[in-house]
């Protein structure tokens, strides 16, 4: 309980680190919905983790099936699927032949989140655990499809992939987190699930002024 509190309260305070810098720099009347999108992601990710904290505290583990702070989580990367998938991939992709290897491409993604989630299934007991992280990896398997497209896709006349690319390798990065955190957990790797509580923390912090920085690169 003592490293599944420790983790949770690294990532809420990184996380909440990241939504104040989003709410100042993204939430302006001329901001972008993307970048609102985006910055609400990882307000989602800060609220599921406050939840966490909260419950760890009071209860002394979490709850092992769904709970309040999934929640937090799933919004989290469906914000990030929306911000990719309804604001930028109409301007980077116009559905041709061109980039159809690109697309196919992409669904090594998804595929490499499948697979994590095929081994979470394989190894846990609770049918609870593999229905809930099921839907979890359905939404995560969007989420890093459009990201790692994005990251890998020709770039257009306006330069917006290039100024995104590093953007999308952290959300890249935060899906695959995302979906070996439960592993980690629910198969008693401390090691495994500390790394990826470490890497989300990090994703969390510097996910949004990396975006600021590729987005300024964007519009100058």
């Amino acid at each position: 309980m003592k490293l599944e509190l420790a983790m949770n309260i690294l990532i809420l305070a990184c996380s909440l680190t990241g939504s104040v810098y989003g709410l100042y720099n993204f939430f302006g009347e001329k901001k972008a919905i993307y970048l609102k999108l985006a910055a609400c992601g990882i307000l989602s990710l800060m609220f599921s983790r406050l939840y966490n904290v909260i419950f760890l505290t009071s209860q002394g583990a979490l709850y092992n099936g769904f709970h309040i702070g999934l929640l937090g989580s799933i919004g989290s990367f469906m914000f990030f699927f929306s911000a990719n998938f309804g604001q930028i991939d109409s301007l980077v992709d116009d559905k041709s032949k061109t980039f159809r290897k690109t697309r196919i491409v992409s669904l090594a993604a998804p595929l490499f989140i499948l697979i994590i989630y095929v081994f979470f299934f394989t190894k846990v007991q609770s049918t609870e655990l593999k229905i809930v992280y099921g839907f979890v990896a359905l939404i995560i398997m969007l989420c890093a499809y459009y990201s790692f497209k994005h990251l890998i896709i020709y770039d257009v006349d306006l330069g917006i992939v290039k100024s995104l690319r590093k953007y999308n390798a952290l959300v890249l990065i935060y899906a695959v987190t995302g979906m070996l955190e439960p592993v980690g957990l629910y198969l008693d790797s401390k090691i495994l699930y500390t790394v990826t509580c470490v890497v989300t923390a990090i994703v969390a912090v510097s996910i949004l002024p990396v975006l600021k920085r590729g987005v300024d690169k964007w519009t100058i």
